[in-house]
């Protein structure tokens, strides 16, 4: 079982949208079982997918597995949600009850700065934080199926939620970027930290811009070449670089419906992207020879 972290900077970047759709693609063309685990707590997107059925006693929602793994509590088997055979999703919350969800959040922000006040004051590196929260989690959801990879969406930015960015025990990381200096800057600087991490291997990173603008841009191929780190050769030799991917626009994609990859047509060109993005990632996952992109 391999997990994959999809992390971006900024919002709006098509982040879930694309993890998603490779998970469609590689869950019914490769014959893949995917969990895709909605840890963009603040901002959940594919939580509401889930159908929201009378809810177990004994199991627990992924926000209430965080307070009571925290808190020492009884761990119930956490709360998940088949679309088909291969692909499951986790969901943060119900999220028709926001009072309660609000309340819970509030409460795990309490024990994620605690944990940093903690790790700081014993001067131990972060990772090694975000490397104990990641193992368990990914050990608690693999006991909810057999799957292949787990599939998480990440909260954007620096937060308590992102320090799993850190974590050495994820096996690739997808970060998103749009196509502007904002998203390509702040982005790197994501990763000038990550590399700063004390990790026994070096991380695996695959980048993706999202989504490629339609009309002619002159700053487009000096975007690319920033975000392939062209011109920080020191700090993309820190990571296991996986390749630079483009994914064109479609106007049928940017608007976030969840279904959209089914009435995409085999010349889409975006449909092309996601599936030369995914089969890369895959054959990665694999130890197989890694693709790169070079659109």
């Amino acid at each position: 079982m391999k997990t994959v972290i999809f992390y971006s900077f900024k919002g709006g970047v098509g982040r879930t949208q694309t993890m998603f759709n490779i998970a469609k693609y590689l869950s019914s063309e490769k014959n893949k079982k995917i969990a895709l685990v909605d840890l963009d707590l603040y901002a959940p997107g594919i939580s509401y997918l889930h159908s929201y059925r009378k809810e177990s006693p004994e199991e627990d929602y992924f926000l209430q597995y965080l307070v009571n793994l925290f808190d020492n509590k009884n761990i119930n088997k956490i709360v998940t949600e088949k679309l088909d055979n291969n692909l499951t999703i986790i969901p943060a919350y119900n999220m028709k009850n926001i009072k309660p969800y609000n309340n819970l959040l509030i409460e795990l922000s309490k024990y994620f700065y605690s944990i940093k006040l903690n790790a700081q004051k014993n001067a131990d590196n972060l990772s090694t934080v975000a490397d104990n929260i990641f193992d368990t989690i990914k050990n608690d959801i693999a006991k909810t199926g057999d799957y292949d990879y787990i599939f998480f969406d990440a909260r954007t930015g620096l937060t308590e939620i992102s320090d799993i960015l850190f974590s050495q025990y994820s096996d690739v990381k997808v970060i998103i970027s749009s196509y502007n200096k904002q998203n390509i800057e702040g982005t790197n600087s994501i990763l000038e930290l990550l590399s700063e991490s004390e990790t026994v291997e070096k991380h695996n990173i695959l980048r993706v811009l999202s989504p490629k603008p339609k009309i002619d841009m002159q700053e487009l191929p000096s975007i690319k070449s920033k975000a392939d780190l062209e011109d920080k050769p020191i700090l993309k030799e820190k990571f296991n670089w996986i390749g630079t991917f483009e994914v064109q626009y479609e106007e049928k994609v940017v608007v976030s419906n969840f279904d959209v990859w089914e009435k995409t047509t085999k010349k889409c060109i975006y449909r092309q992207n996601i599936i030369n993005l995914a089969d890369t990632l895959d054959s990665n996952l694999n130890e197989e020879s890694i693709l790169v992109n070079d659109l």
